[in-house]
């Protein structure tokens, strides 16, 4: 009898991840969370059917198909997985703020290694990450030479200044590793700051007295990352096979100011970028281009209301 751990004997000679369904099954880690439980509401509307994955699981009639799962267990994701067509990989520690940094780091790089080795195993083909801006450690980059111009894209160098940002560019490397040698397609999002729809009062207010350089003030709601999430799982059909990276964030900047005159009051090395500045420095262009990405929110929906 077959075990999880045997790898699929479903073909892998394409570079392309096909499906003969219009709708799949797609599993969401991390569910309970508050991009987790907004996906699952996207995939829902989208006619997608949506398994919730977690420790916890989200209220009654947002999925499917729920699943107490540690993401640690192997036993655990291979068993959860098993069926689907696709997996929103969203779970994490998404700080080192509850957590101390050497757990961090092993909950999250554990949770993605076992997600993509168990996708491997079952032949899912579609595999979108959840990783973060943090990547970028913009705050130091923009002080020590490292952004040639804003707003800043996925060209960008990466330079993680935690064991959190680190975990996530592990997460991205191993969704690579998986591309390169088991023909997976994956996409990676480095999501900016997320403030959950009940959050704007204050998560959600604008930064201008802050130093935010660190996302270079940019923000995102979590319904619009849930939609970016659905649209990549969509999209990877004809993506094709590898780790395709795209920022993820709003449309606007988090400040009430002038985003420009914000990061030159605040990151003067850049003031001679900022000259022209519209929006927001943090470049969605390539995930509204290939994805058709189209931020709906915006902190002024809720408080200049």
């Amino acid at each position: 009898q077959k075990t999880a751990y045997e790898i699929s004997t479903r073909d892998w000679s394409s570079d392309v991840c096909s499906s003969d369904l219009p709708a799949m099954i797609v599993a969401v880690t991390g569910a309970s969370g508050r991009i987790g439980r907004a996906t699952l509401a996207e995939l829902a509307r989208a006619g997608h059917e949506a398994w919730a994955l977690d420790v916890t699981l989200p209220s009654a009639g947002l999925a499917r198909r729920s699943l107490v799962v540690d993401l640690t267990s192997a036993g655990d994701v291979f068993g959860a997985l098993d069926g689907a067509d696709a997996v929103v990989h969203l779970g994490a520690h998404p700080s080192e703020a509850h957590h101390v940094r050497h757990r961090v780091y092993a909950n999250n790089a554990s949770s993605t290694a076992n997600v993509v080795s168990a996708a491997v195993a079952l032949g899912i083909r579609r595999v979108v990450y959840a990783s973060s801006i943090t990547v970028y450690g913009l705050d130091w980059q923009a002080r020590h030479g490292g952004i040639a111009a804003l707003p800043v894209d996925e060209s960008c160098g990466t330079r993680p200044d935690d064991f959190y940002a680190l975990s996530k560019l592990t997460g991205e490397e191993l969704v690579a590793l998986v591309a390169r040698e088991h023909g997976v397609c994956g996409a990676s999002l480095r999501i900016a700051m997320v403030v959950g729809e009940d959050e704007y009062a204050d998560r959600g207010r604008p930064r201008d007295d802050s130093d935010a350089s660190g996302g270079l003030w940019s923000y995102v709601d979590a319904r619009d990352v849930a939609q970016a999430a659905r649209l990549a799982t969509e999209h990877l059909d004809t993506l094709g096979v590898g780790n395709h990276v795209f920022n993820v964030g709003a449309a606007d900047a988090h400040t009430r100011g002038p985003v420009g005159e914000v990061i030159a009051r605040w990151v003067p090395e850049l003031a001679d970028r900022t000259r022209g500045l519209e929006g927001s420095a943090f470049s969605i262009a390539r995930a509204r281009t290939v994805l058709g990405y189209a931020p709906r929110h915006s902190w002024r929906d809720h408080l200049e209301a």
